[in-house]
């Protein structure tokens, strides 16, 4: 299938980033908005519990329709084959970043010595492990043939975010192994 009308475009790319910025944004907390049930007051971005608990899902849920938005209306003015190649280049960066942060973890276990290091998410270690990911998701994308990225696949609109469910249900296991 061409994915050859804006529209195609923009739904592709708008499913696919809405689920991996909402990955994002609940793992490093960045909620548009906050609610607060308890007292029935709504703060614009990221506030703490007042009486009660916060609930940031609405923010999250906001920063993503924003964002996704956003790069759904760039890519339709973007010509096809670039959108293809960014879609395949981030998820193989994503892809490459979990090997290396979970190689980290397994060195890390394994170590005789205390590494704590690797298993912060502190911003060096996670930059090291970006910069990694993006060396091999950029080898492997230039190294992809030209008919990968001739059209835009609309399957990446199942495929993503099945990936991020994953990624999410990662995060969240030490509420549910409690």
């Amino acid at each position: 299938m061409m994915a050859s009308s804006k529209l195609a475009v923009f739904t592709v790319v708008f499913g696919v980033a809405y689920a991996v910025i909402y990955v994002i944004s609940t793992e490093v907390n960045l909620p548009l908005l906050t609610y607060h049930p308890v007292i029935g007051e709504v703060d614009f971005l990221w506030t703490p519990e007042r009486r009660g608990p916060a609930m940031y899902w609405y923010g999250w849920m906001l920063t993503s329709l924003f964002g996704a938005l956003a790069l759904g209306w760039i890519a339709s003015a973007v010509p096809e084959p670039w959108v293809q190649r960014v879609i395949l280049f981030v998820c193989l960066a994503a892809v490459a970043y979990l090997l290396f942060y979970t190689l980290a973890l397994f060195i890390y276990d394994k170590a005789t010595v205390e590494l704590e290091f690797l298993k912060s998410r502190s911003l060096s270690v996670v930059a090291a492990l970006v910069v990694a990911a993006l060396v091999v998701a950029a080898a492997i994308s230039f190294f992809a043939p030209a008919k990968w990225n001739q059209r835009l696949w609309p399957g990446w609109v199942c495929v993503v975010p099945i990936g991020a469910l994953a990624v999410l249900a990662y995060y969240l296991t030490p509420y549910f192994t409690r």
